[in-house]
């Protein structure tokens, strides 16, 4: 039944004339001899004054119910288009609200919220009720944050309900986005509490690039399915690049706690060899036997080049190149010069000498292993008479994947006793049988291998055609019998040929074994650099060219830079998917940001392959994300260029799964975001409303003004104050008051 108030609407002097009014009134009838009647008369015209100023109003109640506020968040990602019975998850949330809708307007004032990626305020239930999932990944730390924001205004939340399975993405920042909401939140989980056993690495991360002989790490995150109580053995294995292998690094055991647990594992491995080393990780839970497996490459390069630096005489040639390779911080350089031959005499013992005895046996034996490159330089193997088994060792060195650069001079090849030697055998050229074999004059090395690196020095093949041909001239030549088969001629004589009527190599490369041999016939690239004051164009042609040497012979420049990120098992299931190339400079640094230009070409499972876009997010680091993925295996390729020049390729395999949203309830996670919260997490199969409603504070009851009736603004009101005034006055002249 409704109610009546009285409110007055005048200011507060309004208050204070009246009480004068009153006052006045009750003075004057107490001493005025006038009779009853104009007594009521004068009242009633104060009574209408006294109302025009303090604004009587009549107000009409009615008992209003004050419901306290709840902020419903329904989880709309890509995960809540699984199944949960015979519907999506998304739907059986939807149903279960549509049925609890009568129970929960009567006890609350609903908020509606869509939460995916980002929080969205929705107007009513139909557009809850129309609601369909997106491609993004729940994310609670922005999408909590939103709702929060955007459900500021009014009454403060009193409690929230977030419906989801709890498959989100693993960012920080959930406490305090559930503690945006300011409201204990309960969570309801929704989906498939189990799923079958299984094993999957759901992250892998890996260096960049291991050092050559460094350890380095590799961090792995196991997701466990199913295998509460089971002891996981877990194992990182690396190939052997000869027989294929596999060899067991290190092992580690873990136990799974619960039913859907994610374990983190580390591993340390040793790179062994140059190159791409290929590891294996391996997880097996012991009871039930369910396993699985994962593999990765590791980029191994050397962290310094390690140069024993062996020349037959003091020369110019030895002075630069030595002063040269001591310059770059990234060389270990040990070398010895001969300085005095057997045939040279001594009148005193060789302990009284300032000069030691040449250490053959510690260079070409004990320490030769040490070395990642062995320069020989007009060195005499015959001077000194070396037994046949030293240079057996170098051979051995360079089979195993140790690099040779072998340097002429007078001293060398015929006349240095390598005929039919073990170094011979290894040179990209077969000795010539007449002598003299070196040969002394001017000439201009003539390119012969534009294409190869040690050759195209410069950004363009014209660039490095012109600092060729301005080189300033070399000094003295070998001669040679022939080429060997599988050896590649960088440059040649521009006259001379071998004994069997070919160019005469002046630079000449070969592999042998798993290393590589270069020739240089002339001990005169020295000049190169004396000559670059007279020419621009080569001014940096020395250093390019036995930096890039050193980088060729030690298997350093064949490194790709250019790197795919390893991929998990199971890519996030939803779209944009992001995937990370990084591309490094000579040095294995991340390239200076604008100088490299990146292609990717993306193959579907079915259809051709097509450019997509690399945009590069820092310093040689380019982001590429895919939309519209179909089932099925994806593949990668990217090819990048570094100041304009070819750089080095990388590919990725990767399998697009549609059925990644099936994955099961996350309650962990669930169970953490509602404590975080303040509330408590519940299934939706056992969720009842009412109870979760009583958790609300109480409704409260007010009064509420329907009707307002305001009797000092009518002129009726104004008249009749107006005519009791008049009447007073008429009456009390007809009676002869004065």
């Amino acid at each position: 039944m409704p109610s009546f108030g009285l409110e007055f609407a005048g200011s507060p002097w309004s208050f204070v004339f009246s009480a004068a009014a009153v006052g006045a009134f009750v003075w004057h009838a107490r001493r005025s001899t006038a009779g009853p009647a104009l007594l009521v008369l004068r009242g009633l015209a104060v009574a209408g004054l006294i109302a025009a100023l303090t604004r009587p109003t009549l107000s009409s109640l009615e008992p209003v119910r004050q419901k306290p506020k709840l902020l419903i968040l329904v989880d709309a990602s890509h995960s809540m288009s699984g199944k949960a019975g015979a519907s999506s998850r998304l739907a059986a949330a939807q149903e279960w609200l549509a049925r609890a809708r009568k129970t929960i307007e009567s006890r609350a004032d609903p908020v509606l919220f869509s939460v995916s990626g980002r929080g969205r305020r929705l107007s009513d239930w139909d557009e809850l009720a129309a609601l369909k999932t997106a491609d993004s990944a729940f994310s609670p730390a922005d999408a909590l944050r939103d709702a929060g924001d955007d459900a500021g205004g009014g009454a403060p939340a009193a409690r929230a309900w977030l419906f989801s399975d709890g498959n989100a993405e693993d960012s920080p920042g959930w406490e305090s986005a559930a503690a945006s909401l300011k409201a204990p939140l309960d969570v309801i989980g929704v989906g498939p509490v189990r799923r079958g056993k299984s094993l999957t690495f759901v992250d892998i991360k890996t260096p960049d690039f291991a050092f050559l002989h460094g350890a380095f790490q590799v961090q792995a995150a196991i997701e466990a399915s199913a295998l509460s109580g089971e002891a996981l053995n877990l194992r990182l294995l690396r190939e052997d690049k000869v027989t294929g292998a596999w060899t067991p690094m290190q092992e580690s055991q873990a136990r799974v706690a619960s039913d859907y647990e994610t374990i983190a594992a580390t591993f340390t491995s040793v790179a062994q060899s140059l190159g791409s080393e290929r590891y294996r990780l391996e997880a097996v839970a012991s009871g039930s036997k369910v396993s699985h497996s994962r593999e990765f490459r590791v980029e191994v390069i050397r962290q310094k080049y390690r140069i024993m630096y062996l020349a037959g005489r003091p020369s110019a040639e030895y002075s630069f190149l030595r002063e040269f390779l001591k310059s770059d911080p990234n060389h270990e350089l040990v070398s010895f010069v001969i300085l005095r031959n057997p045939e040279n005499p001594a009148f005193v013992p060789d302990n009284e000498l300032s000069l030691i005895p040449f250490p053959a046996e510690e260079i070409f034996v004990q320490n030769l292993n040490q070395f990642d490159l062995f320069i020989l330089e007009n060195f005499s193997y015959a001077r000194f008479r070396l037994p046949p088994a030293y240079l057996e060792s170098l051979r051995n060195f360079v089979t195993q994947g140790g690099a040779l650069l072998v340097i002429g001079g007078e001293n060398a090849f015929g006349l240095g006793g390598y005929r039919n030697t073990p170094v011979e055998d290894m040179l990209p050229v077969t000795l010539s049988q007449t002598a003299p074999d070196f040969m002394t004059g001017l000439f201009s090395a003539k390119p012969v291998a534009p294409a190869h690196p040690l050759v195209r020095l410069y950004d363009t093949p014209e660039a490095s055609a012109a600092a060729w041909e301005a080189l300033p001239q070399m000094d003295g030549w070998a001669r040679f019998g022939s080429v060997r088969p599988g050896a590649t001629v960088l440059a040649v004589h521009p006259t001379e040929k071998t004994a069997d009527g070919k160019p005469l190599p002046v630079l000449a490369i070969r592999d042998f074994g798993r290393g590589k041999v270069m020739l240089a016939s002339s001990d005169s690239t020295w000049r190169w650099k004396l000559g670059a004051a007279s020419d621009w164009r080569t001014g940096t042609f020395y250093a390019r060219f036995w930096t890039r040497a050193v980088q060729y012979l030690t298997g350093s420049l064949d490194l790709s830079k250019v790197k795919f990120a390893p991929l998990p098992d199971r890519l996030p299931p939803h779209e944009p998917a992001s995937f990370s190339l990084r591309v490094f400079d000579e040095s294995f640094r991340p390239a200076e940001k604008g100088a490299s230009e990146v292609s990717v070409l993306w193959t579907p499972p079915k259809g051709s392959a097509r450019e997509v876009p690399a945009q590069e997010t820092e310093p040689g680091v380019f982001s590429i994300e895919l939309t519209g993925l179909s089932a099925g295996m994806h593949r990668l390729k990217a090819s990048a260029k570094l100041r304009g020049r070819a750089w080095g390729e990388d590919q990725i395999r990767f399998e697009w799964e549609a059925a990644a949203a099936e994955a099961p309830m996350d309650r962990r996670r669930l169970k953490k975001l509602a404590e975080a919260g303040g509330g408590s997490l519940s299934d939706l199969t056992s969720a009842d409303a009412a109870a979760l409603l009583e958790r609300l504070p109480p409704v409260v009851v007010e009064s509420e003004v329907r009707k307002r009736l305001y009797p000092w603004a009518s002129p009726f009101w104004l008249a009749a104050t107006a005519l009791l005034f008049i009447l007073e006055w008429a009456l009390r002249r007809w009676q002869g008051h004065a």
